[in-house]
């Protein structure tokens, strides 16, 4: 099935190609998302997930990366806000209950003369079945319909016009352009074939992937050229990942950008900010809230949170750094961290530019380094360091002498 469904986009391709076709017939589409029946309180199933993100979402991009630009969601008042997440800026939205609803879909229909693509059932599109949809001049009926549809803008005075129009049903077993989502095996299907042809897409762009089969990538995923994908890699919501990037293997990267030429190796990146060259894990995890600068290096078993790290600047290894401002060039010794948090507040760390926190230093919020300063290892750190200072905050060193032998002088035979 496979190599039957990556055959088919290159076929279409070549078909595009060798035909001409460069002009789109339809670059407004009409979607309803609604229960399986219109009075029930079931969840659609375009709201149900494909991997991690809605089918709708799927949908749609598919019909964007097609030439589709404007959209028309229908759906009850009830999945208002779930349904629209799943759409671009600027979609016009109806809900079914509006005495309005047909002056809206007209509306919606006169404002170009092009035809409109109407999908009024549950179903998965793989970007080439949507190419298919907007730019074949005759659409292929070879199947059951499927609740896809192209009508003429002059034929759309209401709702009940959108069931109507020229018929998209291509046949189902040998072209999976489209699947009717209705049960789980049709998701699993949809699932399965989204992915791959995501990953293929990717190749196709410039983006060496692996093992397409171990890669798992949401429909807002955007990765440039140049750009590896080691297996096990899943790259979740709106991440982009920059040019000549190496992703994995084992890397869950989740609402993040990331600049040019970064590595990151069996790690987890989540809602943060990535510039050029950072070098991330292995066992790396970034939280929510986090940017991270040129050139900075976050190791193994290192956690940042919420913390801003400046251009430069190394974490290397058994580090947490949490609710903080870390200026350029800093190191950060094994086994340091900042205390942000005091089972009451959370409060923030400020390290300056060029500072050197030395192995297993605490620095206990809210707590200023100086630009130059320096820790000692082993430090506690409660109060401001100046700058170009050294700060030790630990006791001395002292021998016991005779101390070993009476204490095991203790000992029960």
């Amino acid at each position: 099935m496979l190599f039957r469904f990556l055959s088919a986009i290159i076929a279409l391709d070549n078909h595009l190609d060798m035909e001409g076709v460069i002009s789109l017939h339809s670059t407004r589409a009409i979607i309803r998302i609604a229960p399986p029946d219109d009075h029930s309180d079931s969840f659609p199933l375009l709201l149900r997930p494909l991997l991690f993100s809605p089918a709708a979402a799927w949908l749609v991009r598919a019909l964007q990366e097609a030439g589709v630009e404007r959209f028309l969601l229908l759906t009850p008042h009830a999945w208002l806000a779930e349904a629209a997440a799943c759409f671009p800026e600027g979609t016009r939205v109806c809900c079914l209950e509006d005495p309005a609803l047909d002056a809206a879909v007209a509306a919606f229909a006169a404002e170009d003369t092009d035809e409109v693509i109407s999908i009024t059932e549950p179903v998965w599109l793989s970007v080439a079945g949507a190419a298919l949809l907007t730019q074949l001049p005759t659409l292929p009926q070879e199947d059951a319909p499927i609740g896809v549809q192209r009508i003429p803008a002059s034929a759309i005075h209401g709702s009940a016009d959108l069931y109507g129009g020229e018929v998209f049903a291509p046949l189902m077993d040998e072209s999976p352009f489209a699947i009717p989502l209705s049960d789980p095996s049709s998701f699993d299907s949809a699932q399965y074939l989204g992915r791959l042809e995501r990953a293929e897409l990717l190749s196709q762009q410039g983006v060496r992937v692996f093992d397409p089969q171990s890669i798992y990538l949401d429909p807002t995923v955007t990765v440039a050229p140049g750009t590896v994908l080691l297996p096990n890699v899943i790259l979740r919501g709106h991440t982009h990942i920059g040019p000549n990037c190496e992703i994995g293997p084992d890397t869950m990267i989740r609402d993040c950008t990331l600049g040019e030429g970064c590595v990151v190796n069996s790690s987890q990146l989540n809602e943060s900010v990535f510039g050029n060259r950072v070098n991330i894990g292995p066992f790396a995890y970034v939280r929510p809230g986090s940017q991270v600068a040129d050139g900075c290096k976050v190791g193994d078993f290192v956690e940042v949170k919420n913390a801003v790290i400046g251009e430069g600047t190394k974490l290397p290894h058994l580090i947490y750094v949490g609710d903080s401002d870390v200026g350029k060039r800093c190191n950060f010794g094994c086994g340091s961290i900042t205390c942000n948090y005091d089972g009451n507040v959370k409060s923030r760390t400020t390290v300056g530019d060029d500072v050197f926190v030395g192995c297993n230093s605490n620095l206990v919020a809210p707590v200023t380094l100086e630009n130059g300063a320096y820790t000692a290892a082993g430090s506690t750190i409660t109060d401001t360091v100046p700058a170009d200072t050294l700060a030790i905050a630990r006791t001395r060193q002292v021998h016991v002498e005779g101390w070993v032998q009476r204490h095991r002088a203790k000992k029960k035979p």
